[in-house]
């Protein structure tokens, strides 16, 4: 199965890739659009949401980019 990547924030304003899929997460606390999980960037617990496309600027998505966590769903 092909991993699709998305661009979230988390609560601390950073950018990273995750897995987001609908109605499915074993990593992740579902709490209506946000999710509670693991921010590969600081290393705690924190509320990540999806970024909209219309807000994945050049340097969002470089920034992402170089930020991502593991590839389970």
């Amino acid at each position: 199965m092909a991993r699709d990547w998305t661009v979230v924030q988390c609560s601390g304003g950073d950018y990273y890739e995750t897995v987001w899929r609908r109605r499915v997460s074993f990593k992740a606390v579902r709490l209506g659009r946000r999710r509670l999980q693991r921010c590969p960037i600081h290393h705690r617990w924190e509320m990540a949401v999806r970024v909209p496309e219309a807000d994945l600027t050049p340097q969002v998505r470089e920034s992402a980019a170089r930020h991502r966590d593991s590839g389970i769903i």
